[in-house]
């Protein structure tokens, strides 16, 4: 569910990898679906694994409205233990230009929007404006995940 804010988002990013053993229509179909972006807004680019395998990167890149959109849409979407642990650790989440960084389950993202260490989707929040001070930062994130 969308979570309306006066915090606005500038760019959203949204990268991941396609190992040769997945199925990567249906992967790049499960992200775009839950993660409300197009397919055609993801670019792939070949790549060679540590071992010599091949793996395919994912990467989305969208700005504007459409970014604010997308980025509020995630926020609102993730599961409540999920929301709990990004605003327990949010001061490890979130750069020195106020950008949000999560780790999304790929396994789950079909199902659910949950955090992931595991081979995750990576997804950057750009706001749009700067904040005064972390605590800002701290109040407009943790009003963006409440629902």
């Amino acid at each position: 569910m969308p979570v309306k804010s006066a915090t606005a988002f500038a760019s959203v990013t949204i990268s991941f990898f396609i190992h040769s053993t997945e199925d990567e229509v249906r992967l790049i179909q499960n992200v775009s679906k839950a993660l409300g972006i197009s397919k055609d807004s993801i670019v792939l680019d070949n790549l060679q694994g540590h071992h010599g395998n091949t793996l395919r990167s994912a990467k989305a890149h969208i700005i504007g409205n459409e970014a604010n959109r997308i980025s509020k849409y995630i926020l609102g979407t993730l599961d409540v233990p999920s929301k709990s642990t990004v605003v327990s650790e949010l001061e490890k989440s979130v750069d020195e230009h106020d950008a949000l960084y999560l780790r999304l389950d790929r396994q789950l993202v079909s199902q659910k929007l949950a955090l992931s260490a595991e081979e995750p989707i990576r997804v950057k929040l750009k706001p749009r404006n700067r904040f005064e001070n972390r605590r800002a930062i701290k109040d407009a994130y943790l009003e963006l995940l409440k629902s």
